[in-house]
């Protein structure tokens, strides 16, 4: 019984070991990007000994592997689990959009690491995290379908749909520091435009991906 529980601490205290490793290296990349960032300093931000960082989960691609790992995978699961407690396809969307903008704002370190990626072409992304992002895909493409066949929606590429809520949801979590000064700028008169929660930032972006899918029925 006591080796079982020694067992068991022991398998927490490395599992917040790993844990703290992980959150470091993903904020170092969220600012540094994959060249910039360093080893040395994600050891330092964790506050564990390079050693320990190389044995516990690898070099600095391992690290940039495991980062994506989890963050996409997290957010894989939570939009799939949320899609399929309802056959409403338009619900389905609202959810999609909910979802990843929830988990884009809780995870600082996604919008900035994909925008890199997107902007290199993918240069350093992994190939399981593109099976993470099929998911997505194929969830959204899924919901699509269902519309289309309900008569709800018209047919559009799904590839395009899913680039329209990730290329807002993302953009919008990173561009906090213009959008502010930019609304700074019109402290004294009406400011074209305003700045809203993330929550907010998704029911718009809900709200116009289905006004471009429903399909208006002439009286």
């Amino acid at each position: 019984m006591v080796r079982l529980m020694l067992d068991a601490s022991e398998a927490v205290r490395r599992k917040s070991c790993d844990d703290a490793i992980l959150r470091a290296a993903a904020d170092e990349f969220a600012e540094k990007g994959f060249a910039g960032a360093r080893v040395d300093d994600i050891a330092q931000r964790a506050n564990v000994n390079k050693a320990t960082l190389y044995y516990r989960i690898g070099d600095k691609e391992a690290l940039y592997n495991a980062v994506l790992d989890r963050v996409l995978g997290c957010i894989a699961d939570d939009v799939c689990s949320a899609v399929s407690v309802t056959d409403n396809c338009e619900e389905k969307i609202r959810q999609f959009v909910t979802v990843i903008a929830r988990n884009t704002k809780e995870m600082g370190c996604t919008a900035p690491i994909m925008l890199r990626e997107v902007a290199g072409g993918g240069r350093h992304l992994p190939d399981h995290a593109l099976v993470h992002m099929t998911r997505l895909l194929g969830v959204l493409d899924d919901a699509l379908a269902d519309g289309v066949k309900q008569g709800l929606f018209r047919p559009v590429n799904s590839f395009f749909v899913h680039m329209m809520v990730i290329g807002s949801i993302m953009l919008y979590a990173v561009n906090e520091p213009i959008r502010l000064r930019i609304l700074a700028r019109h402290a004294e008169n009406k400011a074209p435009g305003q700045s809203v929660s993330m929550a907010q930032a998704a029911e718009q972006v809900s709200e116009l991906v289905l006004a471009a899918l429903q399909i208006t029925h002439s009286r």
